[in-house]
């Protein structure tokens, strides 16, 4: 991870908000490292699901054969892991993922990192710039899907289009688990499974959302830049700003600062609310994206 050098501190003097919950006290450590002045305000936590309605298909498929199990993001590992231990299906679903009768996908390192501490491989994982949803079809459908079974576990929100997509392309079944929920908050449990992951998180409040809706959009507080570390942070924000009747001004403040994305998919999600991004990184990750905004500081000076 590229940090400053001694005595550059390109981002001296200008306010940078995170809202980043997972990796919030890593990220604000870089936009210091450059000189900059971090605040820290997560817009997105976890919630695990109730029940275990959605694992019982979901480990059937992958444990019975299914061709191809995608993983879309390391808590979801995690958590899916916890529930088939409770379910008392953890020891086949690991030895099923080892088999090799089922090939392994994973949308980022993130999910890959899990995975190899049970011992599992990933055969598949889409380029870093490819790191979404869309790549993640992308490559199933290089290597055939037709006649085949995907099992698919989600992150917190889930895409129809990729089903509609498999199943164009021949997918006889696809299989579909979502064992967590984006929210405004973040409970004990969700609390727990990124604990687990060893994420020095920052729990987010709807409170303090509300708050920088109005700090951003009225003025209320210096900021300069905002980043986005995921798209869920970015769906958040602007939600909040619709339930506040503010989304319009939000909008139209964030195109006035520096809108910076992490990636494709986060940028997609920023620019799909009217907001352009003037920053991202060539390749996923904080240290890039923190880089790449110092270079656009100093190139704007």
């Amino acid at each position: 991870m590229k940090e400053a050098s001694a005595g550059a501190r390109p981002l001296e003097g200008l306010t940078v908000v995170v809202t980043g919950s997972r990796r919030a006290s890593e990220l604000a450590k870089l936009v210091s490292n450059f000189g900059g002045t971090p605040y820290v305000v997560p817009t997105v936590g976890i919630a695990p699901t109730a029940d275990d309605s959605e694992v019982g298909p979901f480990l059937r498929s992958v444990i019975g054969g299914a061709d191809y199990s995608v993983f879309m993001t390391g808590p979801g590992v995690q958590t899916v892991m916890l529930s088939a231990e409770r379910l008392g299906k953890k020891e086949e679903l690991v030895t099923a993922l080892k088999s090799g009768r089922t090939a392994v996908v994973a949308r980022s390192g993130k999910p890959k990192g899990v995975l190899a501490k049970l011992g599992i491989k990933v055969d598949l994982m889409p380029p870093l710039d490819r790191a979404t949803a869309e790549g993640i079809v992308e490559i199933l459908k290089g290597r055939g899907v037709k006649g085949k079974t995907v099992a698919i576990l989600w992150h917190g929100s889930r895409d129809g289009w990729v089903r509609e997509e498999l199943e164009k392309a021949g997918a006889t079944e696809v299989v579909e688990c979502s064992v967590y929920r984006y929210s405004h908050e973040l409970d004990s449990k969700g609390a727990g499974v990124l604990g687990s992951l060893g994420f020095e998180y920052k729990a987010p409040s709807h409170e303090a959302v509300v708050r920088l809706v109005h700090e951003i959009s009225r003025g209320e507080r210096a900021i300069d830049a905002v980043t986005f570390t995921s798209p869920p942070a970015a769906r958040n924000l602007f939600e909040t700003a619709e339930e506040t009747g503010m989304e319009r001004e939000l909008r139209d403040a964030l195109n006035r600062k520096i809108v910076v994305a992490v990636g494709p998919s986060t940028r997609e999600a920023v620019e799909e609310n009217g907001v352009r991004v003037q920053v991202m990184p060539r390749l996923p990750g904080m240290g890039a994206m923190v880089t790449a905004l110092a270079d656009h500081v100093t190139g704007a000076r």
